[in-house]
């Protein structure tokens, strides 16, 4: 039937409208349904501190939480993470980067995000289907170090999603994946001292009029249907890390401060057109090679483990970390308990 699509096309968007991070009375909203990064992530390690990861040079991928990190690699290091949520939800993310030289560092991440099977329901209520849409997003990023303490990067990101519903539509000629333009993110990152670090990310700007990652979506290929519009907010995000030791235990505290630009201008200064939000977590290394997190991404809290294993292979140490999250979604009452990771370096 012919209003299928339409009314499968509102349902998904209507669990966008779920992944997005926030959305104001203008309707000017956080990304659609490539809010799944926002909300989401990348790495258990970070999950488990409350998504902190812009103020620490070992966060991984580099590429993803601040390009700037990288200009602090020695090694050939890789991420690996998988994400089971409620509401079959499932992610993941993967990351390699290196050192260049004596002062640059490149550094690749994908980012991965879908639901496992999602309901199409028609006009009258009746289920005719089920979808996996999914999404995914790959980031390139490239630092230089200044200096001893300071680091500058840029990564390019690009998108791709696909709503998967296609099949159950009849009368049109429905497009099911999209690829976003080619978007900018640029970071910077001080280690002031062996206690104190902080960062700047400002992301999702693009070559467009006003620096706006925003872009049509062709939702049929006869235009017989409306399109729709991708769009990714300007986001400045400022992170601080303490790190200290009490009764001979290292303990780290790391801060985030996070602003979202929801309008299509180069600098909006009502503040209607911003949305702020904050993230706060801390560590403890309790047993040697064991850590402990805790955090708070907005209102939602954290809980991570994590473990160094080391390896000697002939003549070389090989080490890698092995981390655990939880997350509680406080705002949906919703319990996250599948996140796992793998990092580490090849020397």
């Amino acid at each position: 039937m012919k209003t299928l699509f339409k009314t499968a096309l509102s349902t998904l968007l209507a669990l966008a409208a779920a992944s997005q991070v926030y959305a104001i009375e203008r309707k000017a909203s956080l990304g659609g349904f490539d809010g799944f990064v926002e909300r989401m992530g990348a790495g258990t390690r970070e999950m488990g501190r409350g998504n902190t990861g812009t103020a620490d040079t070992a966060s991984q991928p580099g590429a993803y939480w601040n390009p700037a990190i990288l200009g602090f690699r020695e090694n050939l290091n890789y991420t690996l993470n998988a994400d089971k949520r409620d509401l079959d939800r499932m992610g993941g993310s993967a990351g390699i980067e290196s050192k260049v030289g004596n002062r640059m560092g490149v550094g690749f991440a994908m980012l991965y995000r879908g639901d496992l099977s999602f309901d199409v329901v028609n006009e009258d209520d009746e289920t005719v289907g089920t979808a996996t849409p999914y999404f995914t997003m790959m980031y390139l990023g490239f630092a230089y170090r200044a200096t001893r303490r300071d680091a500058f990067g840029l990564s390019l990101s690009m998108s791709y999603d696909n709503l998967d519903v296609s099949e159950h539509v009849e009368g049109y000629e429905v497009v099911d994946d999209y690829r976003s333009p080619v978007t900018i993110n640029l970071g910077w990152i001080r280690q002031w001292n062996n206690n104190w670090s902080t960062s700047i990310v400002i992301r999702n700007l693009s070559f467009s009029e006003n620096l706006s990652a925003k872009w049509d979506r062709n939702t049929s290929t006869d235009n017989s249907l409306a399109s729709t519009e991708g769009v990714r907010p300007k986001v400045l995000q400022i992170g601080l890390g303490y790190r200290s030791h009490i009764m001979g235990k290292p303990v780290y505290a790391w801060m985030e401060a996070i602003d979202y630009q929801v309008a299509d201008t180069l600098l909006a200064f009502d503040p209607q057109l911003h949305v702020w939000t904050g993230r706060v977590s801390f560590e403890c290394d309790i047993i040697e090679d064991g850590t402990v997190r805790v955090g708070m991404d907005d209102l939602d809290f954290t809980f991570g483990l994590g473990y160094k294993f080391h390896v000697r292979i002939g003549k070389k140490k090989y080490q890698f970390d092995a981390n655990y999250a939880l997350l509680y979604e406080s705002e949906a009452g919703l319990w996250n308990p599948l996140s796992f990771g793998l990092r580490g370096f090849i020397p």
